[in-house]
């Protein structure tokens, strides 16, 4: 444990020595998997699949705020859409539209969980997202989680039915159906949004409890509720579900999910600390729990001369005084 701690803080020194150069590498790389993943799975406009364009994007948003990240990737999103279906990318807009208003009229500096809730579900993890934002980003954090689930299964949609939306002989009324039925038929997307926002909701409200290990009971509890609902939601509404796929995506969440509340800051809960003050209205009673720090030994340092001193008596024969 203590070569973990050790191991962890050394990390979180070097990360805020040289903060300014590591983030800028963290937001490149997210954006440029971001990038990638958009060209691989809706790579329908040429020029936006291009290296150099990718790369020169990645670079510029490595110097965004994660707002403005967010808001490069749904233009980059709108480039590929448009360019399979016009009706598609007003849909997708408008999409976009009610995303921006809902998440800004409610939780400001949580947007870049839009996007990370696609990639999630491209790398079989979206169950990640939904422990980690009830844990980090409060409870309505459940708003960017279920536009991003949405978000998602339109995307899915839309390359599913890639060949009926290039097909030049529909006229654009056939189109906006086909495009509309992507979400109003979709009832595997009402299982996971349902899912997903309920988790986050469930996750936040149990990390508030003043009970030892709660963050990591919260985790895990969160995980087994996804899973509940989705079968419940899978039986109800009768949506087939790849119930080894799903098992073995949430293990692996909730195995990430630990690792990182674990990482962020692991509390020793033998040293609870009970703070009792008061103000002229309230009386507040808080626990304060210590994290996990391992203390640095100090180097002590000796000087060895390689010169032995030279005897009093030596120095009187020597004439030395």
């Amino acid at each position: 444990m203590e070569t973990i701690l050790d191991i962890q803080q050394r990390v979180k020194s070097w990360f805020a020595s040289y903060e300014s150069y590591a983030m800028p590498a963290v937001k490149f790389v997210v954006m440029l998997g971001v990038l990638l993943m958009m060209n691989w799975h809706l790579g329908y406009r040429l020029m936006l699949m291009r290296w150099i364009l990718v790369i020169l994007v990645s670079l510029v948003c490595a110097l965004l705020p994660w707002s403005g990240m967010t808001a490069v990737a749904g233009l980059y999103l709108l480039g590929h859409v448009s360019a399979l279906s016009w009706e598609g990318a007003v849909v997708l807009f408008a999409l976009m539209f009610v995303a921006i208003l809902l998440h800004y009229l409610f939780l400001p500096g949580a947007s870049f969980l839009v996007v990370l809730v696609p990639m999630a579900f491209y790398l079989r993890i979206p169950y990640l997202v939904p422990l980690l934002a009830g844990l980090f980003g409060g409870g309505l954090a459940f708003i960017p989680v279920g536009i991003g689930t949405v978000l998602y299964y339109f995307m899915a949609g839309l390359e599913r039915n890639a060949m009926t939306l290039l097909d030049v002989t529909k006229g654009i009324p056939d189109q906006f159906l086909t495009v509309l039925e992507i979400l109003r038929d979709n009832r595997t997307m009402i299982v996971y949004v349902v899912a997903f926002c309920l988790v986050t909701l469930a996750v936040c409200a149990l990390n508030r409890l003043s009970l030892d290990y709660m963050k990591y009971i919260s985790v895990a509890a969160g995980g087994i509720l996804i899973l509940l609902i989705i079968m419940l939601g899978g039986s109800i509404l009768t949506v087939p579900v790849a119930y080894a796929a799903a098992i073995t995506g949430c293990v692996a969440s909730i195995l990430i999910a630990l690792f990182i509340s674990f990482w962020s800051g692991a509390l020793d809960y033998t040293r609870p600390e009970f703070l009792k003050y008061e103000d002229d209205e309230y009386q507040y009673f808080v626990k304060a729990i210590p994290k996990m720090v391992v203390q640095k030994s100090e180097r002590k340092v000796q000087e060895i001369s390689s010169r032995e001193p030279v005897p009093e008596t030596e120095k009187g024969k020597n004439g030395l005084s």
